[in-house]
């Protein structure tokens, strides 16, 4: 039992080192990539050690060092202050001209048969009319693909935005399969321009291949001061 107990302890040793070299290389691959520079926005004069993606260590300032960490700022995730966007869809003025689907699919760089928005033509009974219904993103108040992603891609803000983040998103399906309303769609393939480098889940760039993608609602907009393409279409 002793023996048994020893080789256990050997090996949680063994899995706790590997995982912080681990994280040390990933942290180290971002602070080399974008956070090297003294005196630069977010120095906080502390230093600390990282190991870099060749195994080599080296001193960073701390702020750079958490900045790189995360894939997108906490305002970023937070929303905008003392806002609660909603949106309201006439349905007795649908009649299926999709311009807002053309012009979401432009915002977003989505081609045809990949849209975020869909138009289905409803009947409740046979006693009463046929009508469109655009379906986007409903953004839910409590939302389930949030509760089930396991590394935090989805997230809601307070200001009632449903995002994803694809820099996290590891392409599970857990969200698509949580959605009540089918309203999550899958990367199969890169998009045809490249994504900026100062990648936002805020930002209507391309979606990255193997990851989810979804109305977002079009946030840039309201930081901009102006409506969704989707609306003003």
């Amino acid at each position: 039992m002793a023996k048994k107990n020893k080789k256990d302890s050997t090996r949680r040793h063994f899995l706790k080192k590997s995982f912080s070299i681990a994280a040390g290389t990933i942290l180290g691959g971002g602070v080399l990539a974008a956070c090297t520079k003294e005196n630069e926005p977010g120095s906080t004069g502390e230093k600390i050690k990282v190991l870099t993606s060749d195994g080599k260590l080296m001193e960073v300032d701390r702020g750079h060092a958490l900045c790189c960490s995360v894939p997108s700022s906490s305002e970023v995730r937070k929303g905008i202050p003392g806002r609660h966007f909603v949106m309201v869809i006439d349905l007795s003025r649908c009649k299926n001209a999709r311009s807002c689907v053309n012009a979401c699919n432009k915002m977003h760089f989505l081609e045809p048969g990949h849209e975020w928005i869909k138009v289905f033509l409803m009947q409740d009974s046979d006693d009463v009319s046929p009508y469109w219904m655009p379906k986007p993103c409903f953004h839910c108040e409590i939302a389930a693909c949030v509760n089930v992603c396991p590394v935090g891609a989805s997230f809601k803000r307070d200001d009632g935005l449903v995002l994803v983040d694809n820099e996290r998103c590891i392409g599970c399906k857990f969200c698509m399969a949580a959605c009540p309303y089918s309203s999550r769609v899958f990367n199969w393939k890169a998009p045809d321009i490249k994504v900026p480098a100062n990648y936002s889940p805020m930002t209507g760039v391309p979606q990255r291949v193997g990851t989810v993608g979804k109305c977002d609602f079009c946030p840039d907009s309201f930081a901009n001061g102006t409506l969704p393409d989707c609306v003003t279409a």
